[in-house]
Parts: C-alpha cells; structure tokens; sequence
C-alpha cells in the first residue's frame, strides 16, 4: 500500500527513537558536568538581540507560560521574528519535519527510518517543489523569506544548538523558501493518516467479503450527524461555536481542542501573537516550519479546524502489457511507466540506498507484479501547491465570514472542517476539502484502472463545498463527523466519526444558553458515548454469568469514565479484550482481528445489517471478554490506562534520569469517544492502556470579552528540555485549568514576566 500498517508505523517510529538515542547512550559518558554547557542552547527570553533585515524594532513579550506576543512595525519584521522564535524553541523538531517532508530522516538517524524514507521519497513532497516551484504571489514570497531568513539569523548566531543535535554531531543546514513549501505540502497529506486504519479496515473488509461489505461500508458515508443544519439538524478534533442568542454575554462563543498524539514531547503547537502596524494582528498556534497562525483569533474573527476524513484516495489497478512490462493499460489504452531512481543516505552506512519508484499519469504505483500494478492517486498529486500558505495568511488577515470562506475553502488539498466566529456575533462552517468529481459510488475498494468511469472529471470548485452560517439553532460543531448531509449534491465518501459529535449535540441542546466556562466544561466532558451504547450490554454478559452486582454497578453507570471509577475500568478493559473475542479465528483468508478492531463499535451499531464478520455469536464473544477483563480483578480506570510523556532523549533510561527528560506515567480518563478524549493503545497481555493522543491544544473564547481569551497546550512551549517552558503547560493540561491570554497590549504588557527586543542591525 501507500504507507506503512498502523504497527509497522508503531514499529518505524520506535525503531527510528532507539537509533537516535543510542548515539545518545554512547555520548552520554562525555556528559557528565555538562549541564551547564547544554544548557547555553537555550533561547533568550530577555535582553536585545541584532537580526538582520529588521525595518523596525520587534519587542516581544513572554508570559508566565512563555507564550510569546511580537510587536512590530511590519508584517515582515513580526514574520521575521517568528521565524527566529521557532528556530529558539523547536529547532530540532523542525529539522525532524523538514527532513520527514524530505525522506531525508535516515541520513540523520540511520536504518530505523529508512522506511519512512523510503515511503516519503515516493510520495515526492520536496522534490515536486525542487522540479515545478510554486510561482506564488510577491506578498507571499516576501513572508516566506523573512520567516526563512529569522530562522537562519538564529542559526548562525546561536552559541550552541539544541542537546540532540549535539549528540548526533550534525548541524541543521541553512533553511531556504522550498523547505517551507515542502512542510506545507507534507501537512496536506498528513492529517489524512488519522483515519488511515479506518480506510486499511474498510479496503480490506471490501476485498475479502464481497460485495454485500462493500454496499454496507458505502452506507456509512451517509450515516451520522451532520454539520450543515441547513441540510440536517442534528486518530481527530473537536471545534463548535454558539451564536449570540445561545450565549449568557450575548456574544458568539467558541471552543476548539484538535487532537494529536501527546505522549512525544514537544507537541506540535507553538503559540504565539503576532501584531504589526500594518496587516498582521493575530493570537494563536503556529506548527514551526509555517509562517501563519493555524488557529486563533484577530480581534474581528476566530476559527479553528478538525480534520475532515473525506476520501481522497483511489486505488487502480492496471493490467500490465504482457510484451511491455513498462505500459499499463489506461482508460485510453497503453501508457509507459515513468521510472525514478532515488539515493536515500543513511548513517553509518557505507553505502547509500538506491530506490526505483513508477509512476503513472494518475499516480504512483504502491504494489505490482508480473501481471498488473496497484496505482494510488490522491488529490494532492494533482491540485496546485501555492494556496496554502497564502490563504492561511488570508485567514488571518479576514474580517468577515465572505473573506474568511474564501481563503478557508480553497487550501489545495488540505482536507479540513473550519469552524468561524466574530466579534459581529456571526457563527459559520466552511469544508476546504478538494472533493473529487467522480462519476461512481464504488467508494472503498480496488477500482479497474482500465475503466473511464472510476478516473475524476476534476474537483468540485470551492463555492461549491459544504458550508453553513447562522443556522437557526444556534451553534455548529463538528468532531471528525460527515460535514454535509445526504442531500448533498455529490457524494462525499470517506472515514468518519460519529461518536463524539453524538455527545457533543446532546450537551449543545441541554442547556439554553452558554458561557465561556461551560465552553471549558464541554472541552472536559469525560462521558463515553461508547459507554453509554453498550454498558447495558456489558450488564447483561455480566447478569447472565451470575455477576449480579457488576451487572447492578454498570446499569447505574453514567458512563464517565473517571480515573478513579472501577465500573470505567471494568468497561474499558472488556472494551479492549471484545475485539479479539468477536474476529480472531484460524481462518488465513480472514483479515487480522487488529485490522477490524476500528470499525468495531460501527459494526455493533448497524446490527443485522453489516456483514457477517465476526468468528463467534457476539453475546459469547462478550461473555469471553468479560472473563479476559476480570482476569485480573477490579481496577480504577486511572490504574489501567496512563499516559507517560517523554523527549526522545528519554529512550535512553541513563540520559532521561539524568536529565529529567520523562513526564509521568500520569493517571488519565476518557476514551477516544469522549469529547475529553484519549485514544489509546491496548495492550492484551497486560490489559493495560497506553493513553497516546487527544487535546494537543484547548482555546476558548467569548467574544464579549476577547481579554479572557484561554489557551492551553498539552505540555509545554519549549522543545528544549533546558527550558522552563518545556513543559510549563503540563499541569493545567492535566486538570484543565484554563489559561488566560488578553487581547489588548496593556493587558499583554502587565502579564508579562519577560521582554526581550529584536533590533536591526545599525547601517
């Protein structure tokens, strides 16, 4: 296929970790007393500092938690200093991303990534900006290098670099306008391996079950909740917002809390207020690498974004030409295979790796033998490169809800759900997905290559994607669910989830109006939809094996699954047992049962009506996981799912006790169904949790008071573990305080512990 199976992801990245830190293992005898020295990597928070190219001065202001507001004359000279800020604090990680976006991370840290490599150097994210270089606009142009050229100030004035480049005795190269490019064409693609063990479930379920599977997971596009009221009034984001009517202040309220993996330090948001005399005013996340504000607000407008699983992939396969091994039969007829040799560098190798990608006119081929060849063709092959970053600028820039649908709705092949609100009271939806003109509903399978009705007629223009504003009802959300309703004009097939946006629409209309504390409350919300469906079935296992009071504990259950809560414990334990009890059997024609663990819930839900899939009567496989989750007696949810943050240094147990890398294992509820959610990964043997990703980032925002603006990150701001702010977040995080970032400059000026000024150099 086009990327690594879910484990072999798992495996590639912990693989790629050891590497790194058994160089660092080996260095660390030459450590000892050098704390000190390290910790000289550390970026500046007070004093003056000369970057080149500044028009103007930059002041910037840290706060308690070392969000960084920048003041400036220039749009350029705020973009500049971020650059320069991002380069101080996530050094390292930008490397790891530009060089991830490359296929460059073996050369880096040896054979453990050179799969990754491998897979990445096909896909071409870096060398489609090398060989067709986006012809972007002056303005954008500008910004790009200013934020390039901030990054490279920090570089060749910096005393000493982070503690992994150290250990790895390599030295970042100077960052150039295609490194940028190439991170935002990456993004584009990388918010689509969230629901890639879904797409893997359902491709396989559709091929080895024929097809009544395939016309049931067709079925499930147009399932659940969708964010459209004016159609439908009912791995992962959460985002709403409530209209003036709804709201206690008679202002718009907004909540937002995407969700990423949060186990690996740093997270990926960077959080930062950008504020210059002429255009750019704006508070927000930025992810290094990027010159833009990904959510936030501007003082006129607020928006945020989860990922919108639509399905912009196809699978072809193409008869290969008996005579011809390099033609495969097209809609048209014969074309050749275009070849591509790539020298992949890998550490401590002698020897480079030659790779030989093909390709076709609709793609790139992932699998082939002598016969024929499979051909994945994704939207981002084929859409343009420059509007992402320029429309990301525009959002920040928008006043309205027309200026902000018309940058939001055309990000190439970015696929995302933004919500939008304003200072007006206006509350909105805008799908930037770059949906596919197809002329076939044979969604979620093989397709023949060969037949002109499976190829796309293009894409559906951007006026023309799901969008929604003031709906009568008084709120949008949206949580990874289908973003249009049935009654759509053209079919938006993909993998969605319709667990939390259940949830979400129940606390939405339990109250008439809201705060901005209840905004929080929601975003904490711990309460299982999962739970709430099948607890009753779990106490009827449980009554029928003469577990009476189990079965009594689980019916008065209200489905929060609370750390310190036995009966969530209980449920999340057979929860992570059922899978295996309802798939694994002996047949090899069969797909793994880790394969179907994804779509389970789903599956349960539709009943008689999904295919046949499971190896045994479902009330025996439920019995059967009962018996798997009492095996080991009764436990507190807390005990039996933990999260446990750790640096990649801390692979190496002599340098994370030396330097106080790991944070955690930390007691932690939800469950990936939970609006406060936590998805994990279950471990059968030890029955044990693994809590891995859910709120990377929590905002709220009333808009009757933009002072009281909250945000918090999961860990902290820093990648340096030097750092006080490494992480400074962990806490609030943990129990979901709130933490205050003020609009106005007064108050950003009395909340600041520290201020550090960025001058030009004198001419």
């Amino acid at each position: 296929m086009s990327q690594p199976s879910p484990s072999m992801r798992r495996t590639l990245v912990r693989s790629f970790w050891i590497s790194l830190i058994t160089v660092a293992a080996l260095s660390a005898a030459v450590w000892f007393g050098g704390r000190g020295w390290l910790a000289q990597s550390l970026m500046p928070y007070e004093g003056t500092r000369i970057v080149d190219g500044l028009s103007g001065e930059v002041e910037i202001f840290f706060d308690g938690r070392g969000i960084a507001r920048l003041y400036g004359q220039s749009d350029s000279d705020v973009v500049r200093a971020l650059g320069w800020l991002h380069a101080g604090e996530r050094l390292f990680q930008m490397e790891l991303i530009r060089r991830m976006a490359a296929g460059e991370l073996a050369a880096l840290v040896g054979p453990a990534a050179l799969e990754l490599d491998i897979v990445h150097r096909g896909f071409g994210f870096a060398r489609r900006i090398a060989e067709h270089p986006p012809d972007l606009d002056r303005e954008t142009a500008r910004l790009i290098d200013a934020y390039v050229a901030g990054i490279n100030q920090f570089l060749a004035d910096a005393e000493r670099l982070p503690p992994e480049f150290i250990l790895l005795g390599q030295a970042p190269r100077p960052w150039t306008r295609a490194d940028v490019l190439a991170i935002a064409y990456y993004q584009t693609f990388y918010p689509l391996t969230l629901v890639q063990q879904i797409r893997e479930a359902y491709l396989e379920i559709s091929e080895r079950f024929g097809p009544e599977a395939g016309a049931w997971l067709q079925t499930l596009s147009a399932q659940g909740v969708s964010s459209v009221p004016s159609l439908r009034m009912t791995e992962a984001s959460n985002t709403w917002v409530v209209a003036p009517e709804r709201s206690a202040s008679g202002a718009a309220l907004h909540a937002s809390d995407p969700h990423l993996e949060f186990d690996i330090a740093p997270g990926l948001w960077y959080a930062v207020g950008l504020h210059s005399a002429e255009t750019l005013d704006v508070v927000g996340v930025t992810a290094p690498g990027l010159p833009f504000v990904a959510m936030g607000h501007n003082g006129r407008i607020a928006w945020a974004f989860t990922v919108a699983p639509v399905d912009l992939f196809d699978l072809y396969r193409l008869e290969r030409d008996p005579d011809d091994p390099d033609r495969v039969r097209g809609p048209d007829g014969w074309v050749r295979l275009t070849e591509r040799r790539e020298t992949i560098a890998v550490r401590d190798r002698e020897r480079p790796v030659d790779q030989v990608y093909r390709y076709t006119p609709w793609g790139k081929v992932v699998e082939a033998d002598e016969a024929e060849v499979l051909v994945l063709r994704w939207a981002g092959f084929e859409l343009p490169l420059e509007p992402l970053i320029r429309q990301g600028l525009a959002i920040n820039r928008a006043e309205d809800f027309d200026g902000f649908r018309d940058a939001a709705a055309d990000m190439g092949a970015l696929s995302v759900n933004w919500s939008y609100s304003d200072r007006a009271g206006n509350i909105g939806y805008v799908q930037s997905t770059p949906v596919p003109m197809r002329d076939h509903a044979q969604f979620f399978r093989v397709l023949d290559g060969a037949d002109p009705r499976y190829h796309w007629g293009g894409f559906h223009p951007p006026q023309a994607r799901p969008h929604a504003f003031n709906p009568d009802r008084g709120w949008l959300a949206n949580a990874n669910n289908l973003a249009a309703g049935p009654d759509w004009p053209f079919a938006l097939p993909g993998f969605y989830y319709q667990d939390r946006i259940r949830r979400a629409s129940d606390l939405l209309e339990s109250q008439r109006r809201f705060d901005q504390a209840d905004m929080t409350r929601l975003q904490l919300d711990r309460v299982s939809d999962r739970a709430l469906a099948w607890k009753d079935w779990l106490a009827e296992t449980a009554e029928s094996s003469g577990r009476d009071l189990i079965a009594r504990d689980l019916r008065r259950w209200d489905g929060n699954m609370d750390i310190q809560s036995d009966v969530a414990g209980l449920f999340a334990r057979w929860w992570g047992h059922l899978p295996r009890a309802l798939f694994d059997g002996e047949d090899a024609d069969r797909p793994d049962w880790q394969t179907l663990r994804p779509i389970t819930d789903r599956w349960l839900r539709d009943g008689e009506e999904a295919p046949d899939l499971a190896v045994r009567d479902r009330d025996e496989a439920a019995g059967l996981a009962l018996d798997d989750a009492l095996r080991a007696g009764a436990r507190p949810l807390g005990m039996l799912q933990t999260l446990h943050v750790r640096h990649p240094l801390a692979q190496s147990t002599l340098v994370d006790r030396w330097l106080n890398l790991s944070r955690g294992p930390f007691p932690f509820g939800g469950d990936s169904t939970s609006l406060n959610a936590a998805f994990g990964q279950f471990d059968s043997e030890t029955a044990h949790w693994r809590a891995r990703a859910g709120a990377s980032m929590r905002f709220t925002l009333d808009w009757d008071d933009p002072d009281r603006f909250t945000l918090n990150l999961a860990l902290g701001q820093s990648g340096n573990p030097f750092s006080p702010h490494f992480d400074s977040f962990l806490d609030e995080f943990l129990d979901g305080t709130p933490w205050t970032v003020p609009w106005s400059e007064d108050r950003v000026r009395r909340q600041s512990l520290h201020q550090l000024r960025l001058v030009p150099a004198q001419r």
